[in-house]
């Protein structure tokens, strides 16, 4: 018998990464797609460090509590959590939004907007109800 719970998890925690590779795949294979100013693009590559950065802090100071699929448990309140609800998504977002700019990708912008915005808006908003 088939435990669709334990395939929709499956199916999550490659798909989910999955999706966010897209973005960064997308901005690589569409650059110069508008134009671009050396300023915009040092200020996304700023952006995606700041970004990098954060996501990086926020995956350290989850330690344990790291999932790909939200789950029932406490709510850490170290490090970055301590001022940012959910900086793990701000910081993928801003890593996405400026490696975007950095390669002048309106195709990337747009997977960002209609894509990865929402699956992260989707994913805080289950997460939160999943803490304690």
């Amino acid at each position: 018998m088939i435990k669709w719970n334990l395939v929709l998890q499956f199916i999550g925690t490659i798909f989910v990464p999955l999706l966010y590779l897209e973005n960064i795949l997308i901005a690589f294979s569409n650059p110069n797609s508008f134009n671009i100013t050396p300023s915009l693009i040092i200020l996304g590559l700023i952006l995606a460090l700041l970004g990098l950065i954060l996501w990086v802090l926020s995956y350290i100071n989850l330690g344990r509590s790291f999932g790909v699929l939200p789950q029932k448990q406490k709510r850490v309140k170290k490090g970055v959590y301590k001022y940012l609800n959910h900086p793990m998504y701000i910081g993928i977002w801003l890593t996405f939004l400026g490696l975007s700019l950095a390669n002048a990708s309106w195709q990337a912008l747009v997977f960002l907007n209609l894509v990865t915005t929402p699956l992260l808006f989707i994913r805080a908003t289950l997460e939160e109800k999943q803490l304690e």
